[in-house]
């Protein structure tokens, strides 16, 4: 490209064998205004499939390349609203790719067209392989698009919910990364989110400067439709963690804004990155986020909870609901005449 034989472009990147250095060229290009902004892990995706499609039989290709561009892609653009999807989206959708891959490839070993698929032969080969939704999913998307016969496909068992986890255990966590300096401070000021105002992770790494309000000495942060003044552990780590960002070397271009910066440029910080560094100090963040919904959910009425923490006041209610709360009650009197709960009373 800085010999002029290749145009400076996502295409000619995209000629490249795809990895962490070609990724990060990518973000770099970006950041400095040289390459249209895209959805870079998005792109990853779609490079990954065509890579995969081309390995197996055109007719088997041109099918999955059918059902991720109407089914896969669409649903992840009308999901995501614009923004870019993580890289544990891209692995999830690379896996159910490679997973319909090796059932058409078992229909070819095995005789047996997908077009003319019989439900004993789908049985046959469910009993032997994992009963995973995602061939639910093609299946039912295959049969709606008259590509195969009416087939049936058992859904998968839902697990049984997990034990609840007591609240000595998730303050015992929070005062272990309020100590902890093996942990990287964003990652802790994450985990500290989690526990404390049940944050998800995808939700944290996104927070923007713009997104802390000050007062004084006072740091505040926006999570439902009121900012929330949060305790002075959680503000010195903060206050710490921009004094060393303000000290660190900008990329090139404009800052990027984001609170918790990534290692590639003008990004933020990874989720999965902080949810293994979360899972070294044994908190699983779906759990805690659901006790800590639980626990909110027992001393605060449900408008409360989805006011303090974001989520849908139907989500509190639930969690009220779930734990015997009796604050759980307390919505309920207030509802419309249309039955739609009122948040903001």
């Amino acid at each position: 490209m800085a010999q002029g034989k290749k145009p400076v472009s996502h295409h000619t990147l995209n000629e490249l064998p795809q990895s962490t250095r070609v990724r990060y060229f990518r973000h770099m290009l970006i950041s400095s205004g040289t390459l249209p902004n895209i959805d870079v892990r998005l792109n990853d995706l779609e490079l990954r499939t065509k890579a995969l499609t081309g390995s197996i039989p055109p007719a088997h290709a041109a099918i999955i390349t059918r059902y991720f561009n109407w089914e896969i892609l669409r649903r992840l653009r009308r999901r995501t609203g614009g923004q870019p999807i993580s890289a544990g989206v891209v692995n999830t959708r690379t896996a159910e790719i490679r997973k319909i891959v090796a059932f058409l490839t078992w229909l070819d070993n095995h005789g047996q067209p997908l077009a003319s698929l019989e439900q004993v032969t789908l049985d046959h080969y469910l009993s032997r392989h994992d009963r995973h939704k995602t061939l639910a999913s093609f299946l039912n998307w295959a049969v709606r698009n008259r590509i195969t016969t009416r087939l049936r496909v058992p859904r998968k068992q839902p697990s049984p919910p997990p034990a609840p986890i007591p609240e000595d255990v998730v303050w015992d966590k929070v005062d272990g990364l309020l100590n902890d300096e093996s942990t990287p401070l964003p990652s802790r000021i994450i985990g500290l989110l989690l526990l404390v105002f049940a944050q998800p992770i995808r939700d944290s790494v996104r927070l923007r400067l713009e997104d802390i309000h000050r007062n004084g000495e006072v740091f505040s942060l926006k999570f439902g439709s009121t900012p929330i003044e949060l305790p002075a552990p959680i503000t010195d780590l903060l206050r710490r963690h921009l004094d060393e960002t303000r000290a660190r070397q900008p990329y090139v271009g404009e800052p990027s804004g984001w609170l918790f910066d990534g290692t590639m440029p003008h990004q933020h910080t990874s989720e999965g990155g902080v949810a293994l560094h979360l899972a070294r100090q044994g908190i699983n963040a779906r759990e805690m986020k659901r006790a800590r919904l639980d626990q909110l959910a027992q001393v605060l009425p449900a408008s409360i909870v989805a006011d303090v923490t974001g989520v849908a006041v139907e989500t509190a209610l639930r969690h009220a609901i779930d734990t015997s709360a009796n604050w759980g009650i307390y919505p309920e009197l207030r509802a419309s005449e249309h039955g739609q709960l009122n948040a903001n009373e």
